[in-house]
């Protein structure tokens, strides 16, 4: 369904049916979602750099396989690029996609860094027990771990009976201390329109799409958030584009609003004083 929202090519039917209830709700329709998820990604990259250059990390476990097509490469090979000794491992709960993913598994092709792909449920708050338990992912539960659950909460079903706060915090629970957990999430911004399209693509989807900040804030199991720019001293959630951006942002887009992330260290406050 992000793929179709994307204008991509590996999406069915019923995503693309789906793809156009949400555009018709959102700032700019197709070109705004094309806007939002992509920026979802480059969120994603950047959270991936920074700890990269500034921490000890080199596990990253990214839950669901990239879904929006960018100028960019995979993101694992983003990561090789400047980590060549990182390990990766993918998650991916649709059948599907995880066997198409299989072509970056390196047990599969046996070239490059370590990445691993895993057909599994993103959305069990046991699911790393599991990937530290079994004996084929390459992850030591010694080790800090960097999380990434972006763009995947917002798709929980409604009917599942766990909330996202629930999911997170189960995951969270089994990390190793010194792990970092990046999440995005499509919020409602103010306004009235905002929260109706939060209703129109509950009842079109399933699934809680877009959630109040206070809401989102709650899916970090109480960790402090690391500050998300070098502007600011005040740790928050902010729209994915604003956080620790390239650059000065030169435009501004409504649906930038939609989506924010933020990113926490499970132990004391980081950066350490």
């Amino acid at each position: 369904m992000i793929d179709a929202l994307v204008d991509g090519k590996d999406n069915y039917v019923e995503d693309r049916k789906v793809a156009d209830k949400i555009a018709q709700v959102l700032p700019g329709g197709f070109e705004g979602a094309k806007r939002l998820f992509t920026e979802d990604f480059w969120f994603r990259v950047r959270v991936c750099r920074m700890l990269i250059s500034r921490t000890e990390v080199s596990h990253f476990v990214l839950l669901g396989v990239d879904q929006c097509e960018t100028s960019a490469a995979p993101l694992h090979k983003l990561i090789h690029r400047d980590a060549p000794d990182a390990v990766v491992v993918y998650v991916e709960p649709e059948l599907d996609s995880a066997t198409h993913a299989l072509a970056f598994d390196t047990r599969t092709n046996e070239r490059g860094p370590v990445v691993h792909v895993v057909h599994d449920d993103i959305y069990d708050p046991a699911l790393l027990t599991r990937l530290f338990e079994s004996s084929s992912v390459p992850l030591d539960a010694s080790e800090p771990v960097a999380l990434l659950h972006c763009a995947t909460l917002p798709f929980l079903p409604s009917g599942s009976g766990t909330t996202p706060a629930e999911v997170t915090a189960g995951q969270i629970d089994t990390l190793p201390e010194g792990s970092f957990i990046a999440v995005s999430h499509l919020c409602i911004p103010d306004g009235a329109a905002a929260v109706r399209a939060a209703n129109v693509l509950e009842e079109s989807f399933g699934t809680r799409l877009c959630r109040p900040e206070a809401e989102i804030a709650t899916f970090f199991g109480g960790f402090p958030l690391v500050v998300p720019s070098p502007l600011t001293a005040q740790p928050a959630l902010v729209p994915c584009s604003k956080w620790y951006p390239p650059g000065p942002l030169l435009e501004r887009f409504a649906v930038d609003d939609y989506n924010v992330g933020a990113v926490t260290h499970k132990g004391k406050p980081w950066p350490f004083a």
